[in-house]
């Protein structure tokens, strides 16, 4: 998670220069630069197309994956993350498969993963779980990474965004160059129409299962229950045997390639929903039959990967409420509670002390 702040703290810095279009024309043309420079030496989001199982793609942007599956009447594509991007998907799917983006599944209601669908609007009908409305309606929606209306104003000032930010070690918030370019009109405060202005707006929108059909192929949309949203959606491609979902499995801390395992980067409460939600999520997915799991972040893994993040929640749970119920305070909790069976996970040094604190909260709220 510092990783990401880190890189999108520079890029709001540089954004604060420039208007939102010109940032964008300014993309746009270093795209070409992007596509025919070998990864290594791009300057810029590192941004590929790499095959997942038959005519399943992801397309990536740093650590972010969409994903995506080609058919002969079009491609249905799960998260467009942000304008640039999705103008340079466009790009590639016009090139390479000739056929025009006609779905666009979003995997959750959180800006970075869903912002610049207006790219394809031209040719695509967007799709959302019916919680994304109400996290749309203008409200304060729901929020990763402990970015709360804490004075329940129906806005966020500077310290809500920035606050858990500097709270926690770099994992939660964002930075206030986020916040700047955030606030459109400069009034030094944020507002959910602010937030999510570059957010095209869903089309459909489905409660528990939908199946989406297109050139004779199919992908069944999942409602997981509350995680890290409360508004998921996991994409299921049945012939191909993939599963695609994001944040609640696949963690932003991910790199790119390499293990697919990551000790949760916790923030708050984990998200406001109750660990046995979470819990219930990673069942759901575990349920389907698939053999393989292509995150919003990190490499391939399989359903085992899916049960060992399981496995651990429940371990998490029955630790700290064993510790809980003995009369033990949180410090003595994160000075015991090593979980080395986990050490290998990324993260695991520096996360293991702030998951336990995440976990203790909301242990509290969700007795």
């Amino acid at each position: 998670m510092r990783e990401k702040r880190a890189v999108i703290d520079r890029a709001y810095s540089l954004g604060g220069m420039l208007s939102r279009m010109r940032r964008t024309l300014c993309v746009a043309l270093l795209l070409s630069i992007v596509v025919t420079t070998p990864l290594a030496q791009q300057r810029g989001p590192a941004r590929e197309i790499l095959p997942v199982k038959g005519d399943i793609y992801r397309a990536r942007n740093n650590n972010y994956f969409s994903i995506f599956m080609v058919t002969p009447e079009g491609i249905i594509l799960a998260d467009p993350i942000n304008a640039a991007f999705a103008t340079w998907m466009k790009q590639q799917f016009a090139e390479r498969f000739k056929v025009p983006v006609r779905y666009v599944v979003y995997s959750h209601s959180h800006w970075d993963h869903i912002e610049g669908g207006a790219v394809f609007a031209d040719t695509a009908r967007f799709v959302a779980h019916e919680n994304v409305a109400r996290n749309m309606d203008g409200r304060i929606p729901q929020m990763p990474g402990d970015m709360l209306d804490r004075n329940r104003n129906g806005r966020f000032e500077l310290e809500e965004i920035v606050g858990p930010l500097n709270d926690n070690g770099g994992r939660c918030g964002m930075p206030a160059g986020f916040f700047r370019t955030a606030d459109r009109n400069g009034d030094g405060s944020l507002t959910p129409a602010e937030l999510q202005a570059d957010i095209r707006r869903p089309d459909i929108f489905y409660s528990d299962r939908m199946q989406l059909t297109l050139g004779g192929k199919t992908v069944e949309l999942i409602y997981p229950g509350r995680n890290h949203s409360d508004d998921a959606t996991v994409l299921y491609f049945p012939v191909e045997r993939v599963v695609f979902a994001t944040e609640f499995i696949s963690d932003v801390a991910l790199p790119a390639t390499g293990s697919p395992l990551s000790f949760p980067s916790a923030c708050g409460p984990f998200d406001g929903s109750p660990l046995s939600e979470w819990i219930r999520s990673y069942k759901t997915v575990e349920a389907i039959d698939f053999d393989v799991f292509a995150g919003g972040h990190g490499a391939l893994a399989t359903k085992a990967d899916v049960t060992a993040n399981r496995v651990f929640f429940e371990e998490l749970v029955a630790a700290v409420s064993a510790g809980m119920t003995q009369g033990k305070s949180l410090p003595e909790l994160q000075q015991s509670l090593m979980f080395e069976k986990y050490k290998d996970w990324n993260g695991y040094a520096v996360r293991r002390a702030p998951t336990i604190d995440s976990a203790y909260r909301n242990l509290q709220l969700y007795k």
